[in-house]
C-alpha cells in the first residue's frame, strides 16, 4: 500500500506543475504553435544549420570551388564563431545531356563537429549552380 501511495503521490507532483501550460493568467487556452524551420537555401542539408552569415560564407566557397579547377580546396570561416568553418572541393567538369556538372564534397564544422556531403551541381544559364537531384536507387 505504501508503494501505490508513494507512486499516487510523484504522478500528482509531475501533473501539477503541467496544468498550467497552455494557460494564460485567467483566460481561456492560447492555441499552440508548432516552430517551423527555417526553408532551406540550398538544397544541402548540412548547410541549413547555419546562420545566415555562416551559410553565405559557405556558399561562396561552394561558388568558388565549383567556378575554379578540380580538386582545389577552398576554405570558408565563421566570421563569429571560431569553431565552425568549412571546405569545398570540386571535381572535374561532366557532361550530362549537354550540360556542364561537377561532383563535389562539402565539409562544414560546426560549433567544432563535422559533417559531410557529396552532390552534384549542374551550371544553370543564369552562370549560376544548382545542385542536381539525387540518383533514384533502382
Amino acid at each position: 500500500m505504501a508503494k501505490s501511495t508513494v507512486t499516487l503521490f510523484g504522478l500528482v507532483l509531475l501533473a501539477v506543475p503541467l496544468a498550467g501550460c497552455g494557460m494564460t493568467s485567467g483566460s481561456e487556452p492560447q492555441p499552440q504553435v508548432a516552430a517551423v524551420a527555417p526553408p532551406p537555401t540550398s538544397n544541402s542539408p548540412i548547410l541549413d544549420a547555419l546562420t545566415p552569415a555562416d551559410r553565405a560564407q559557405a556558399e561562396q566557397a561552394r561558388a568558388t570551388a565549383l567556378n575554379g579547377k578540380a580538386k582545389v580546396s577552398v576554405d570558408w570561416k565563421s566570421p563569429t564563431n571560431p569553431l565552425t568553418h568549412g571546405t569545398v572541393v570540386a571535381g572535374p567538369l561532366t557532361d550530362q545531356n549537354g550540360t556542364q556538372c561537377r561532383q563535389y564534397s562539402q565539409t562544414v564544422y560546426l560549433n567544432g563537429v563535422p559533417s559531410i556531403s557529396r552532390l552534384t551541381a549542374c551550371h544553370q544559364p543564369d552562370g549560376s549552380w544548382a545542385n542536381a537531384a539525387p540518383a533514384a536507387n533502382s
